[in-house]
């Protein structure tokens, strides 16, 4: 049987009845007992899963593969606020960066979004290599009709696209292809969108900066050496129950106001920097106020989908080794933000309310959580009747000064927010806040902070939260950006005929075609270690008159074992039925 996954798996909303179970089963048993539930708020599915390898779909749960004997079962979190049974989705956690990305499920109607960024830095681009990435981009998106919105700096690239799921995934393939940064990016594909909910054309900007914090150029923290540590949703979410942390929204304040994440009760605590705008981000972190509240505690920031908060913890980190005032126990950041997070947790988990997004679709809630329950989490008003209501619509602004950040106006009182648009106030001017004022000096400190942390490790690196470092294979190489014409022959007399074993060709799964990148099992690993370093010193091996990349290969938990020694060794690198029928 085929095996069917789901992009960033996303269990359909509940409705009364039975949930039905079907499974697809490559060896071993299923065993399966499911309740029946009344409505949508009430969840009493009780799953239970053995078997040895293969995959389970339940309407309205997706439950990822396992390949091991341990039962996979869903059940809350050791947290008294939790009054429901949370529903978790680890593999809606784990990024894609430098993985294939998750096949078409063909049942899936619509279209697809994508958001991603990827910073470049040591060195950023030269002012032409910025032009050449704005034409690159531009002409893949045209070449396979990606429609969307996106920013290209000399510090990267962020993007928010919409197109069909096969030329989706073909977009971010080329974007592999034609630069090795993107196989460290995180691409977040929702499949099953709306055509109304899709961008009509493709516009790419050419910008200063990704993120309007104003630390474009010589401001700019280093990532390489201040960015904070990732953390995966279900890790963020236990770090979240820790008393000695601090949680910062790093939005803007009329994000947070229809959603955010609320911790349990002993757990960590939420600032709200209450921030207009992304420039006043460094203005607040430069305040007493703020250090005080961050000083010996591990700091976990979150954002939509994590671009933010990369240099935000860089420019907490690079200020606190400067500052004998500032000293947190590790900043953190959870990958892929809160969009990665409610779809490991459709549930909610501890996130409350909505997910504001800058695409159509306006915002992002939980999967399976009701809407009355999510409206219910929410307790934003209409800023002329102050009736409860929780929908941006029409773009009204609040006339305060300068102020202008998007205010809430119900149905009834939009006759009155277009005839008065003096009237319309932003949450944060009703209340009279004025953000802090004094603007640290960046690029001082940036100079300092680089000078002394030489080698020493940074607050993050000190307090490490992740579970475990990467581990290499000691006996195989990836090798990317493979021409279509190599062979195993030329590949083998590249690296050395004594050296080199086997090789796995890797395909798409969808297509069965070859993308461009293969796995290489070496004699020995002095013989790994001799090719990688060769590599670093000419820029690449060359293979059929082109240099390709080399780099070690690192294990995973869940990984099969590639390399089936009964079989014969293919030559050549398949082409795949789709391009087969395409000739």
């Amino acid at each position: 049987p085929t095996k069917n996954f789901i992009a960033n798996s996303q269990p359909q909303k509940q409705h009364a009845g039975t949930a039905i179970v079907t499974c697809s089963v490559f060896v071993g048993v299923v065993i399966a007992k499911v309740s029946t539930h009344q409505n949508s708020t009430s969840h009493s599915n009780n799953i239970a899963v053995v078997f040895f390898v293969g995959v389970v779909y339940s309407q309205g749960y997706n439950i990822v593969e396992q390949n091991s004997l341990s039962p996979l079962t869903y059940a809350p979190p050791p947290c008294s606020s939790m009054d429901h049974e949370e529903i978790v989705v680890p593999e809606n956690a784990r990024a894609v960066c430098g993985k294939e990305l998750p096949p078409v499920n063909p049942e899936t109607a619509g279209g697809s979004i994508l958001l991603f960024y990827q910073y470049v830095e040591d060195p950023i681009w030269t002012k032409a290599e910025h032009k050449a990435a704005l034409k690159k981009v531009i002409e893949i998106g045209t070449k396979y009709n990606i429609t969307g919105r996106g920013r290209v700096a000399r510090e990267g690239l962020n993007c928010t696209l919409t197109g069909k799921p096969h030329d989706i995934r073909s977009f971010c393939y080329g974007l592999r292809e034609w630069n090795d940064v993107f196989n460290d990016t995180d691409f977040k594909i929702t499949d099953g969108v709306a055509a109304d909910k899709m961008f009509k054309a493709l516009s790419i900007r050419k910008t200063n900066e990704l993120v309007a914090y104003g630390l474009a150029g010589d401001k700019a923290p280093s990532l390489k050496k201040f960015a904070g540590e990732h953390l995966e949703a279900d890790d963020y979410h236990k770090a979240m129950q820790d008393p000695d942390a601090v949680i910062i929204d790093v939005r803007n304040g009329y994000e947070s106001l229809i959603g955010h994440f609320q911790p349990p009760e002993g757990g960590a605590k939420l600032i709200d920097p209450k921030m207009r705008n992304s420039i006043e981000f460094p203005k607040w972190l430069n305040s007493d106020e703020t250090q005080k509240q961050l000083t010996g505690k591990k700091v976990l920031m979150y954002c939509t989908g994590g671009i933010r908060c990369e240099r935000a913890t860089a420019l907490l980190n690079q200020m606190s080794t400067v500052s004998e005032q500032l000293k947190p126990q590790g900043v953190y950041h959870c990958r892929g933000g809160i969009e990665r997070y409610v779809k490991t947790y459709p549930s909610g988990g501890f996130w409350k309310g909505k997910n504001y997004l800058f695409d159509k679709r306006m915002e992002q809630t939980p999967d399976v959580k009701d809407d009355t329950a999510v409206e219910k989490d929410i307790s934003s008003k209409c800023c002329i009747c102050r009736a409860n209501f929780t929908v941006y619509r029409n773009q009204f602004k609040c006339s305060r000064g300068l102020c202008g950040v998007p205010v809430i106006v119900c149905t009834s009182c939009t006759t009155a927010a277009v005839t008065k648009p003096a009237s319309l106030m932003c949450e944060l001017c009703r209340e009279g806040y004025k953000a802090p004022s004094e603007v640290p000096n960046l690029v001082a400190m940036k100079r300092a902070a680089e000078k002394m942390v030489g080698g020493n490790p940074t607050a993050s690196e000190q307090h490490p939260l992740s579970k475990k470092p990467k581990v290499y294979y000691k006996d195989r190489i990836f090798l990317r950006r493979v021409p279509l014409t190599a062979t195993f022959a030329k590949i083998k007399k590249s690296l050395g005929e004594d050296k080199v074993r086997e090789l796995v060709w890797l395909v798409d799964k969808e297509s069965g075609a070859f993308y461009g990148s293969c796995v290489v099992l070496l004699a020995s690993p002095s013989d790994v270690k001799q090719i990688v370093d060769r590599s670093l010193s000419q820029g690449g091996v060359k293979v059929d008159k082109k240099r390709i990349k080399v780099a070690e290969v690192f294990q995973k938990d869940d990984e099969d074992e590639i390399f089936n020694h009964s079989s014969p060794q293919k030559e050549y690198p398949p082409i795949g039925a789709a391009m087969l029928n395409t000739q």
